[in-house]
């Protein structure tokens, strides 16, 4: 059985940003009733929204200056892979000595970025100001050839990541969480599904969860942006039966999710309804994996594909969104199983607090 947590939420803000280019828009309209009947927008206890606002302050772009300015203690890594022996670098927060054992936060950098993105410095501030640990590991730099990309070798340096801030902090193995973004939350839900024991939570932000169907789309797209990345790390075209399909779906989460769904691992999965870069279906293609007894049903994932929200689909009142009133309007929410999905009014974006408020509530569960 999956744990359940209490009805708590929190005020929060908006990071937009694509997978490297920084392109989206977000809804400014009011959020979603909290009258009777609708969700809640109380703070969860403990948890403080921080003062960050959009990429103006924390860009795609990647640079330590900004790392080593805005996060006092930050600690510079160099983690030697046990698949290869490479070093992989990473940035690490320790907790508080005397706190006991402390969560672990690993923050996934996205497609287009390293382990220096800038948009990884408000969770490194969210674990200083909770008293958690936080790792941000590099894994292989950009997903451009094939050690990176969900590799066996990624996969290895993310475990590697967290064996090596259980090494240097008091760690609670049982309190090990992931967050990520576009090509992070795809890498999230792949570690989630490939090693579920080693994961108590995981925060999803517009997350590839099928390579070859994410290749399809931006076929389709005039900007062909992607489209050689992914040829790239899976050795060739997988639009076609043959071992480049076979490798992208080696690298996807839908290959692994079935054994998340029967574990402890709990899940915060989101997406821009106008998203244009990942198409906010393969959120609800995730939720519906995870959680097969409240699926979405295909004609209306289907219509989300296409940015459409169908009628039918809307804010479950019973659902902790964990969105507050300086967020975007919440569009549809659903969760069972401790699976939440929710999909807002904005395009490729993450928004911090939500996801940072559910994670205070999941430890505190």
């Amino acid at each position: 059985m999956r744990r359940r947590t209490p009805l708590l939420t929190a005020l929060a803000l908006t990071l937009l940003t694509g997978c490297g280019s920084g392109e989206s828009g977000v809804g400014t309209s009011a959020p979603p009733s909290t009258e009777a009947g609708g969700p809640s927008t109380e703070a969860a206890a403990g948890f403080e929204r921080l003062p960050v606002t959009t990429t103006e302050d924390y860009p795609a772009s990647s640079r330590i200056a900004q790392w080593r300015e805005q996060v006092p203690d930050l600690q510079e890594l160099s983690i030697p892979s046990t698949a290869d022996g490479t070093e992989q670098p990473a940035f690490f927060v320790a907790p508080p000595e005397d706190a006991g054992p402390a969560p672990l936060l690993v923050v996934l950098h996205s497609w287009s970025s390293d382990w220096r993105q800038e948009n990884g410095i408000p969770y490194a501030q969210f674990a200083q100001q909770e008293g958690w640990a936080m790792i941000a590991p590099d894994f292989r730099g950009i997903n451009q050839r094939p050690e990176s990309t969900g590799s066996d070798l990624v996969v290895q340096d993310v475990l590697d990541a967290v064996d090596e801030a259980d090494r240097r902090a008091d760690v609670d193995p049982e309190q090990v969480y992931l967050v990520g973004f576009s090509g992070g939350g795809h890498l999230g839900l792949l570690m989630a599904g490939r090693h579920p024991d080693r994961f108590a939570g995981v925060v999803s932000w517009v997350p590839i969860h099928d390579l070859t169907e994410w290749y399809a789309h931006r076929l389709q797209q005039p900007d062909g942006d992607y489209v050689g990345e992914i040829v790239a790390s899976c050795g060739g075209d997988p639009s076609q039966p043959g071992p480049a399909r076979a490798e992208c779906l080696d690298r996807s989460p839908v290959t692994y999710l079935d054994a998340a769904r029967d574990s402890d691992t709990a899940f915060y999965l989101a997406a821009g309804i106008d998203d244009q870069n990942v198409p906010p279906d393969h959120t609800l293609e995730a939720f519906n994996q995870l959680a097969p007894d409240a699926a979405v049903a295909p004609e209306a994932v289907e219509s989300v594909a296409g940015n459409e929200l169908p009628s039918e689909l809307g804010v479950d009142p019973e659902v902790d969104i964990f969105f507050g009133s300086e967020d975007p309007d919440v569009v549809f929410a659903r969760s069972a199983d401790d699976v939440t999905v929710v999909l807002f009014d904005a395009g490729h974006a993450m928004v911090f607090n939500p996801g940072m408020a559910w994670l205070v509530d999941q430890a505190a569960s």
